[in-house]
């Protein structure tokens, strides 16, 4: 089921097999895309040391996550999108309660989002999850990115693994999972093929 709500725009032809698909997003996008994967390494661990793990909580660093953000925002600008974005994000469990829908939106700088019901399997279980969308010009991508980065190690929202960006004018998708890596996905073979080969000789 698709509603719109405030007022945004209808589905686009194109992106509505990514929307609609009862399959999670970066499953659908390794069947019909190329795909490119970045691994985020050399920034140590996300924590400070502690003496006993068992009795000391766990603090993340600071320095880790800009470490990893630069990163990040390196391989982003090597992708070229356009400022023309679609951005998803896809609650496949439907347990988002930390505001991360207000969060995205605030990124993205406008009220007007599309949202889609779909359902999937994990494992044999049956989940029904939510998918919503904006179409923005001007996506805060230090705020978002740090805030993915964040998600899994020190935040523990529903950001990681669920926040997908499309470039209007190529259809190429970023994907940055967590802290760990990055996929992008392209029907353009071509383009897959220059990230890899410009990242490999770094």
């Amino acid at each position: 089921m698709s509603v719109t709500i405030k007022g945004a725009d209808i589905l686009t032809n194109k992106f509505n097999d990514i929307f609609t698909s009862n399959h999670l997003i970066n499953q659908y996008c390794n069947d019909v895309k190329k795909r490119f994967s970045f691994d985020i390494e050399g920034c140590g661990s996300p924590y400070y040391e502690v003496e006993d793990m068992d009795e000391e909580e766990l603090e993340y660093r600071l320095d880790y996550v800009e470490t990893c953000f630069e990163i990040v925002k390196k391989v982003w600008s090597k992708c070229n999108f356009s400022n023309d974005l679609t951005v998803i994000y896809e609650d496949k469990y439907n347990s988002s309660n930390k505001g991360e829908k207000a969060f995205i939106e605030r990124c993205c700088g406008v009220p007007a989002f599309n949202i889609y019901l779909f359902t999937w399997n994990d494992e044999d279980e049956k989940y029904i999850g939510k998918r919503y969308m904006w179409t923005t010009h001007k996506l805060d991508i230090a705020c978002l990115f740090k805030k993915i980065i964040l998600s899994d190690i020190g935040e523990d929202t529903e950001l990681d693994g669920a926040v997908y960006i499309i470039d209007n004018d190529s259809e190429n998708v970023f994907f940055l999972n967590d802290d760990r890596g990055i996929d992008v996905y392209s029907n353009d073979e071509a383009y897959i093929f220059q990230l890899k080969e410009y990242f490999l000789r770094l």
